[in-house]
């Protein structure tokens, strides 16, 4: 069990699998600020427990009181999601959508009788 706000924030991390360089960059903290929030070397202050919970949609409740449940949206691939991408250059939102689309052209193209594979996994 994660018993303090400064594991609950690593094990968050974790579920999430994000490194500590992109978890940081969602929350606008440095990766060795993170990392001495994660130790226990630096005290969590309000603004930290606020990003965190509105970036990733954490309950408030269990990051400050380890009270479950840990995420308001259960849907923890769409909330790291929607984090990286909120991080990202505009032309570089620009692309992953035309990437979604292009996709999406493809599935679709399968239900038709189109001979299109879809792409390796991605892992990461």
């Amino acid at each position: 069990m994660n018993d303090t706000v400064n594991q609950r924030i690593k094990g968050l991390r974790k579920i999430l699998k994000l490194t500590q360089t992109e978890f940081a960059r969602v929350i606008t903290v440095s990766a060795g600020q993170l990392a001495c929030i994660e130790t226990g070397k630096r005290i969590v202050n309000g603004r930290t427990v606020k990003l965190i919970c509105d970036s990733f949609k954490v309950n408030d409740r269990w990051l400050r009181l380890g009270e479950e449940p840990v995420f308001t949206n259960k849907e923890n691939r769409y909330v790291k999601l929607t984090a990286l991408y909120d991080v990202l250059k505009p032309e570089y939102q620009e692309y992953i959508l035309k990437a979604i689309n292009n996709l999406l052209e493809i599935q679709d193209g399968e239900g038709k009788g189109m001979n299109n594979s879809p792409p390796q996994q991605v892992t990461g």
